[in-house]
Formats: structure tokens, sequence, C-alpha cells
């Protein structure tokens, strides 16, 4: 299931230009500070990893490599359990899943906030 929603993202995004992303869904955070949220450029970034525009894929938010790399893994992951085993046995076991969001949320703010204060 998650790997045919991931193949779904990446299809879409591939599909798609960033020039072409309509704004269905206004961010409330933008809306109400004038400020980008830490997933502001988001879509965009991940359209332009597609297309091969890296540099404006990392202008528009550079944390779209990291969820476009979680994506694909994602895609992979029923090939990835077939072919190494105990991967599964390995996240289970490790922490990683535990504090790897968290982490991730805290730096993303983190980069809000230096982009923020750097307008």
């Amino acid at each position: 299931m998650i790997s045919t929603a991931a193949a779904g993202v990446l299809l879409v995004s591939a599909l798609v230009p960033a020039g072409a992303v309509p704004t269905l869904f206004p961010c409330p955070f933008k809306l109400l500070t004038g400020w980008p949220c830490p997933g502001c450029g988001l879509t965009h970034s991940m359209c332009d990893i597609s297309h091969g525009a890296f540099a404006a894929a990392w202008t528009a938010n550079p944390f779209g490599f990291l969820f476009y790399a979680l994506f694909v893994v994602c895609l992979l992951w029923p090939l990835l359990e077939v072919r190494f085993p105990s991967i599964k046995v390995l996240l289970r076991s490790s922490r990683a899943l535990v504090w790897s969001p968290p982490a991730l949320v805290a730096f993303m703010w983190a980069f809000d906030i230096v982009r923020i204060a750097h307008r």
C-alpha cells in the first residue's frame, strides 16, 4: 500500500512540471504570517527533482531531496525486504523509526527559522 502511494507521488511529480503545480490549498501559515512554513516549496522541489532541475529544487526547498529519497525507498521497500530479509528486523530493533520523524520536523523548523531570518 505504501509503495503504491509512493509510486503515485513520484509519477505525478514526473508528469507535472513545477511551474504547472496548481495552488489548490494555500499554506495557512503563510496566509497568516506572510512567511513560508517548513513545508512550503516541497511540491515544487519534488517536481523539479523529477525533471532534473536540481538547483531549482534546492531553491524551492532543500528538504525535497530527503523526501524524494524517502519516497523512492518506500517504492522499493517490497524489493528491499525480499533482497535483504534482515532489514525489517534491524529497523524494528532500532530506535531510528522513533527519533527520526521528530528530528526531521525539528530540522525543518530550524531551517525555516533561518530562512525567515535571512529574508
